[in-house]
């Protein structure tokens, strides 16, 4: 069976043959029988976050309870609905509710992980998702511990059980990652007492030391911008392994590399992903969407990719499929919106918000632009929840909401990470115009800010200044010890919430205008364009002075434009296939 026949089993409740058959293979594997690689293959379409296949995880434990297959099933599931939570940006942009559900989930995948590994013989499926979560929270090791190999209970027992395991290690291995608390040195320690152990064969053995400098070649690219590093660490693992020939794609448009250089790595990583039956990384995706016209020849292969991902339950490449329809129609790529739906319904807040932004970007009938905004938003979107709060009265006439869901959705926008959502909340609290009760739910009210309410407030500028939100560091700056205190503050003076209409991207009162982030794209990879420029300049002593003066110009007012349409004080206009750029009238707010 495949991953879609097997989720297809445990979401229609069909348990027996979903059981007999994960049951069967880690039969096989503790008889010597299956390899590693098989067994994990079929544990880990349970690794998603689609919340359709709860009742089924429900009924698989009832029915069977105390076997192995449906707790490491069930504890794979914790861990996809605890990165789903978390979402892909760097830690400083995760939202206080991506935390707070991360760490839930973590904690049941490890406690649930943990249990099946006391249900059979060789539990290598449940070590490796405790393996998992563990670089989730971030390495814990110290150099004097690697160097000693004082390493955890799931790999040394893991790998007690499973000498030769090539996943095990390669988990242990990203664990040592410098950008989770490890370090390069951490890494080659490691992988050399690998070799020295000579338990790998000699194509695993190449494999471990490819994935080791992949991720020297991440860490040098995204943490510390050489990109020359970067490139060069990056061919010798597509050398070792033509799987990392992805990350070679990767590094090649952080430098900017030629097209040539760039269509030679995509197309190596192409056919080993075909070989292999590889997902791609959400990299990948960013690598794609900065290529241009020379990347034509080998999109019919990158949407059989991602579609075929899709197709498996991989969230991310449906919605990659969705960027490249919004970023580059003029490619004409299929229709991702029906895999995006399958996605949508299942519980991943990505694919909801990338089809709101389809129905804008396409002019669908405002009604289904509604639909698709407030389904997002129920998925726990902070973006699409501000957008709800905004134009409550068209969204309460549509879906027949509730008066008091506008406050539910403004406290999801900033919960969420909405920077001007957790700005204009932390204002109304401490106005004294809302206040969070016990039960977790915010309410109108008009009197003097509590304690409680002030304390949420100053984390929530706080939060919003951290990522660079101008307002909310300007109200930290202007604010007082004592503003900060219930007994002496002073209640802020604002107007009373607005109810009015708020067009979409348009501001609310005084707030900035929401820019989506598929034209900010755009407008970053023309500066990326101009800064391109730079980097393949020619020698010092061919360097054309009044050339390189223009470049430095034309770089300046691509960074100017980006700030402006980010401030609001300008905004964009189709004009057939053509984007331009006017001054926003303040008469419009």
């Amino acid at each position: 069976m495949n991953a879609p026949d097997l989720l297809h089993l445990l979401r229609s409740g069909d348990i027996e043959p979903l059981h007999a058959q994960l049951s069967d293979l880690q039969a096989q594997f503790e008889a010597g029988k299956l390899h590693e690689r098989d067994l994990l293959r079929a544990f880990h379409p349970f690794q998603t976050s689609d919340l359709t296949l709860s009742d089924g995880f429900q009924k698989w434990t009832e029915k069977r309870p105390g076997t192995y297959a449906p707790h490491v099933a069930l504890a794979g599931w914790f861990l996809g609905r605890g990165w789903e939570a978390r979402g892909g940006q760097k830690s400083n942009r995760v939202s206080d509710q991506g935390w707070r559900s991360l760490d839930h989930f973590l904690t049941q995948a490890d406690g649930c992980a943990r249990h099946a590994a006391t249900l059979t013989d060789n539990p290598l499926a449940a070590w490796h998702v405790i393996g998992l979560v563990s670089n989730t929270r971030g390495c814990q090791l110290s150099l004097h511990d690697v160097q000693t190999q004082h390493y955890p209970d799931w790999f040394t027992r893991g790998v007690a059980d499973n000498p030769g395991s090539f996943v095990l290690r390669r988990v242990m291995l990203l664990h040592l990652r410098t950008e989770w608390g490890g370090s390069e040195e951490h890494m080659l320690t490691f992988v050399r007492q690998q070799q020295d152990a000579g338990l790998l064969g000699q194509t695993d053995m190449q494999r471990l030391w490819a994935e080791f400098h992949s991720c020297v070649a991440h860490h040098a690219q995204h943490f510390s911008q050489d990109h020359a590093l970067a490139v060069e660490r990056a061919r010798i693992a597509a050398e070792l392994d033509p799987l990392q020939s992805e990350q070679l794609l990767i590094s090649l448009t952080g430098a900017n590399a030629s097209p040539f250089e760039r269509l030679d790595a995509l197309r190596r990583y192409l056919s080993a992903a075909q070989q292999e039956n590889s997902v791609p990384s959400s990299n990948f995706g960013w690598a794609v969407l900065n290529a241009e016209d020379w990347i034509r020849p080998e999109l019919p292969r990158i949407t059989a990719l991602l579609d075929r991902a899709a197709q498996d339950g991989d969230a991310d490449s449906a919605v990659l499929l969705g960027h490249m329809q919004l970023i580059h129609p003029a490619w004409g790529t299929q229709s991702a919106r029906a895999v995006l739906e399958i996605a949508r319904d299942q519980g991943h807040t990505a694919a909801a918000e990338t089809l709101a932004y389809l129905s804008e970007h396409t002019s669908a009938p405002v009604e289904q632009r509604r639909e698709d905004i407030l389904k997002a938003a129920d998925l726990l979107s902070g973006e699409m929840s501000w957008h709800v709060y905004q134009q409550f009265p068209e969204f309460q006439r549509q879906f027949n909401l509730e008066p008091r869901q506008r406050f539910k959705y403004l406290h999801r926008a900033a919960d969420g990470g909405e920077n001007d959502a957790r700005f204009e909340l932390a204002q109304q609290l401490r106005a004294g115009n809302v206040e969070l009760g016990e039960d977790g739910l915010l309410r109108p009210v008009d009197t003097q800010p509590l304690q409680a309410s002030l304390d949420y407030a100053k984390h929530l500028l706080e939060r919003a200044a951290s990522t660079d939100h101008a307002p909310s560091s300007k109200a930290l700056k202007a604010a007082r010890e004592r503003d900060w205190q219930a007994e002496t503050a002073r209640r802020v003076k604002l107007r009373a919430v607005q109810t009015g209409p708020v067009k979409l991207g348009e501001p609310a009162g005084e707030r900035q205008a929401r820019v989506p982030w598929w034209l900010i794209a755009v407008l970053i990879v023309g500066a990326l364009r101009a800064c391109a420029h730079f980097t393949d300049a020619p020698p010092t002593s061919e360097v054309d002075p009044f050339r390189l003066l223009e470049e430095r110009a034309e770089l300046s007012q691509q960074q100017d434009l980006i700030q402006q349409v980010a401030d609001g004080k300008l905004k964009a206009v189709l004009e057939g296939d053509q984007v331009k750029f006017v001054p926003v009238d303040p008469r419009d707010h």
